[in-house]
């Protein structure tokens, strides 16, 4: 076999090159700390290194998402708790409204102050967050979602929805309350049935709110007092239960007596003071009224005039349906806010879940990529000999040439 001069140089560039290069990998190792720096240094090490880096850039945008949903919840239940401030207020003053004790003018003083918390529940519903967006209008946030109408009520102007933001690989939670689910979707009266005087009642009798019992059968009844045609001033009153259709329900003649139980198809109640004969109640089932519209019909209540014991008979029945309504207005509200206790609850949870996973992929992620430095150096000091060896390989190789023996 014939060895040129030529081929004995190319050999020992060849061997000096390949040095360099496996000195210039174990170079860049040490230089990022990494023992992968390319796809082709280990391919199945690097497909897991791509895996992880997407499992931890993911779990990172998690708790930016629990950070945000966290800002955003804490400012709603700041606003749902002047919302409960501004409730209990009204509570009070329509307590001490409702005393036989107050005149016409104190009454108009407290309709006044409550207008003013009225407005400012308003303005409580309509508050925005730090992105300029309206808390309460669900999935429009663009939008202001309660304004005053033309007809003196109040017009929404959101959804229903709400709004989910991604907290875990499968878990997301709600970031808003829609303001039809905190300030409108409330039942009036007990939440079962409301009980209403008639507008033409004469005497001085006030009804109570009442139970519905387990066999609550719901529909609309009247309770009417009668008094049969005597001479006797000692006559008693007597009443009678119908239904819509004018069926009796309670048979006509039972004698009424002052706070005694009235009980028929599951409602339970009782009146106090002294009904007319030709003077009924009605009871019918609940629906939905918003809470600013309670508050200021009771307003307009107390604006009116209560002279007479009618007029005040008037007033107490109002305030006794009222008092009902506005404490159903601030049972939901509670009702969200330890809903909201709950999800940021939850996301305090996650956030720590979250907190164990980056912890963990890191670690598997630096078993997978980084450097064994100790195992790396000693690789670099026998690729710089390995080098070294190749370059005086090549120094005594170029010299020998068979000219040189001719």
């Amino acid at each position: 076999m014939r060895v040129s001069s030529s081929q004995f140089q190319n050999t020992a560039v060849e061997a000096m090159v390949d040095q360099h290069a496996k000195l210039s990998q174990v170079q860049q190792q040490v230089a990022t700390g990494r023992r992968i720096v390319r796809p082709s240094d280990d391919p199945v090490a690097a497909s897991k290194v791509v895996k992880m880096d997407d499992v931890i850039r993911n779990v990172e945008q998690f708790q930016h998402n629990i950070s945000t949903a966290r800002a955003r919840l804490t400012m709603e239940d700041g606003v749902l708790e002047n919302v409960i401030n501004a409730y209990q207020r009204i509570r009070e003053l329509t307590i001490q409204a409702n005393n036989d004790s107050q005149t016409d003018d104190t009454r108009g003083y407290i309709a006044e102050e409550m207008s003013q918390l009225l407005d400012e529940v308003v303005g409580l519903a309509n508050s925005t967050d730090s992105n300029g967006e309206f808390i309460f209008a669900g999935n429009m946030g663009r939008f202001k979602p309660f304004a005053y109408n033309d007809q003196g009520g109040f017009d929404y102007h959101g959804d229903d929805g709400q709004r989910f933001i991604q907290i875990g690989p499968r878990r997301q939670i709600a970031v808003n309350d829609s303001g039809s689910d905190v300030f409108r979707e409330i039942r009036d009266g007990i939440g079962k049935f409301s009980v209403y005087e008639s507008p033409t009642n004469q005497g001085d009798a006030v009804i109570d709110p009442g139970v519905a019992l387990a066999d609550y059968k719901g529909g609309t009844y009247a309770i009417i007092f009668d008094r049969k045609p005597s001479v006797d001033p000692k006559e008693p009153i007597t009443y009678s239960v119908v239904d819509a259709q004018g069926n009796a329900v309670v048979a006509p003649g039972q004698v009424y007596t002052e706070d005694a139980t009235i009980q028929f198809n599951g409602v339970q109640t009782f009146i106090r003071g002294e009904p007319k004969a030709g003077d009924y109640f009605v009871i019918r089932p609940s629906y939905h009224q918003d809470a600013f519209t309670t508050i200021k019909q009771y307003i307009g209540e107390l604006k009116s005039s209560h002279g007479s014991p009618a007029e005040h008979a008037v007033l107490h029945n109002h305030t006794n349906q009222f008092l009902n309504g506005l404490d159903r207005a601030m049972g939901r509200v509670l009702d969200i806010r330890a809903n909201l206790g709950a999800r940021l609850n939850a996301m305090d949870s996650q956030e720590g879940i979250n907190d164990a996973l980056r912890i963990q992929m890191k670690e598997i992620l630096s078993e997978v990529q980084d450097l064994d430095y100790g195992e790396a150096v000693s690789r670099l000091n026998l690729k710089l000999t390995g080098l070294e060896a190749s370059q005086k390989a090549f120094t005594r190789v170029q010299g020998i040439s068979l000219f040189n023996y001719l």
